[in-house]
């Protein structure tokens, strides 16, 4: 009885198995919806020194990279400002700085700062090990 059992239900099981997928897929027949893009919150990560810093345009000043012109953001009235962590007032704010934040692009022209995390001194840039060379 054994003999016949085992190869009976395993036989049982691949003709399941198999017929399985072959009947789901002739089955549906709807299209089938993609999900809609997520829309992007347009905002964006920038850092690097002050340059210049002008309270009465609120607005700070970063080196552009080599060739390009120096980037100008415009700091919003409810902006997230801290200076090594706690919380502070644009005046606080020196030229030779280090900066990083989140900023949202307006026009082709204009850049808003949202938040503004100031470090007195730019964190150590981290270094990546050597590769090994075999031999």
């Amino acid at each position: 009885m054994k003999k016949i059992f085992a190869p009976l239900l395993s036989a049982a099981l691949i003709v399941g198995g198999l017929s399985a997928p072959v009947s789901a897929c002739s089955e549906d027949k709807s299209p089938k919806t993609e999900k809609p893009a997520k829309k992007k919150s347009g905002f964006f990560p920038f850092r690097g020194i002050i340059k210049a810093i002008d309270e009465k345009k609120d607005t700070i000043t970063l080196p552009g990279a080599k060739g390009k012109p120096d980037r100008v953001f415009t700091i919003v009235k409810d902006r997230k400002l801290t200076l090594d962590g706690e919380k502070a007032k644009l005046s606080a704010i020196k030229v030779g700085m280090y900066i990083g934040g989140r900023a949202k692009k307006i026009s082709d022209s204009k850049v808003e700062a949202h938040t503004l995390n100031v470090k007195t001194k730019a964190p150590e840039k981290k270094r990546k090990p050597a590769k090994k060379k075999e031999e």
